[in-house]
């Protein structure tokens, strides 16, 4: 930590809090939407907090035209004043009003992730250890979001962690005004040519395998998270009245996103080894969450699931940012995040309307496939990186 530059530091603080906020208001967002006494709306609550993404790739040519931390702080100011309007809802009533507003504050978020992933290579630090540093500390900050949004719950003031999560977008917000990077690359290209710019990401994308193998990754996450995600107001059930079990499973969601940050290095960012551990881990930690009627199984499954996803992230991340240009990253996280929203949103769905076996069937053929075509572009990687050393 005491390694990291100054400008990585004040990210990471900002990031720290707005993940707090971020996970101590979704298991409150999935507790106000049961009060509709409509199961779409919860869904309603996953898709619209995913499916801005979609449009992400025809805005990633601003994130690296403009300057990028001036785009995260606005979109964290924008978010936590859309997020002060959510509290004047009265529970229970006005569904498509409290969809349209999440749907505004998360599609005023398309532009941050983007921005910045393609500013942490800029930060002068090892994007393999501010990677892992800031995947512990954010996760860390995941389960003390979610107990200070239990706590809210207990003090029967669930819109109180809406309210807290708006404060966190602020402080956000303050902490990345701060942050002054000397130099950014940025792509001279007129408005007019936005077509052309995401036939750059695309291209980068579809000929660059580490790349294109990233983002299948991150679309099997996804479809993961959805279901998942889907499942937490059932899951709590098993706990008697059940809302409090929202925010238990969003502590396993830090507790097992901490301990994945932990074992990246251990298992490897390009290794076999890490990919059969988190495959089997993604399959086998999903299908006890799903099937098990006892909250302890479910809790311990979801665990053992974070800790995979952890470790899916983090290695597809860096992928991206130790293989493709700067200049265009912001292009490229703009795609994959838009593949990542509509792919939590299949997810999220299955279970209006899909027989949970044939959901679990579907994950175990993905996850398949992706063990294949990671295992390929690895060896592909391992022998051109022997071909240069031999060559040098």
């Amino acid at each position: 930590m005491n390694s990291l530059s100054k400008n990585s530091k004040l990210l990471l603080y900002g990031q720290a809090l707005s993940f707090m906020g971020d996970y101590c208001v979704l298991p409150a967002l999935l507790i106000l939407s049961t009060y509709y006494q409509d199961y779409w709306v919860v869904s309603g609550v996953i898709i619209v907090r995913s499916i801005p993404m979609i449009i992400q790739p025809f805005l990633g040519v601003f994130v690296d035209k403009f300057n990028r931390v001036k785009i995260m702080f606005w979109t964290d100011l924008i978010r936590g004043v859309i997020f002060l309007g959510i509290i004047l809802l009265p529970q229970g009533k006005y569904p498509i009003i409290f969809l349209l507003l999440l749907l505004l504050s998360y599609g005023s978020g398309v532009f941050f992730n983007p921005a910045r992933l393609s500013v942490m290579s800029l930060l002068g630090d090892d994007v393999k250890k501010i990677n892992t540093i800031f995947a512990k500390a954010t996760t860390l900050f995941v389960i003390i979001g979610a107990l200070i949004g239990g706590a809210f719950l207990i003090l029967g003031t669930i819109k109180a962690a809406v309210a807290f999560n708006a404060v966190t977008y602020f402080i956000s917000a303050l902490f990345i005004r701060l942050i002054k990077i000397k130099s950014q690359k940025s792509v001279k290209t007129q408005t007019t040519k936005i077509s052309l710019t995401l036939k750059i990401g695309l291209k980068e994308i579809f000929h660059n395998s580490l790349v294109l193998n990233a983002i299948f990754t991150m679309m099997c996450m996804a479809l993961l998270w959805g279901i998942v995600y889907s499942y937490f107001p059932i899951v709590s059930q098993y706990i008697g009245e059940g809302e409090i079990g929202n925010f238990l499973l969003t502590v396993s969601m830090g507790f097992g996103g901490f301990l994945g940050a932990l074992l990246v290095n251990r298992w490897g960012f390009n290794s076999n080894k890490g990919l059969i551990y988190f495959v089997l881990l993604s399959l086998i930690s999903l299908s006890f969450y799903m099937f098990s009627n006892y909250f302890i199984i479910a809790f311990i499954s979801a665990i053992l699931f974070f800790i995979a996803m952890e470790y899916g992230e983090l290695t597809s991340k860096v992928k991206v940012q130790e293989n493709s240009a700067n200049e265009i990253q912001g292009r490229v996280f703009a795609i994959c995040e838009a593949v990542i929203g509509l792919c939590m949103s299949i997810g999220s769905t299955l279970i209006n309307f899909i027989n949970p076996v044939f959901i679990l069937s579907i994950m175990i053929v993905l996850m398949s496939g992706l063990a294949v075509h990671t295992i390929v572009v690895n060896h592909s990687y391992l022998q051109k990186s022997k071909s240069i050393d031999i060559t040098a």
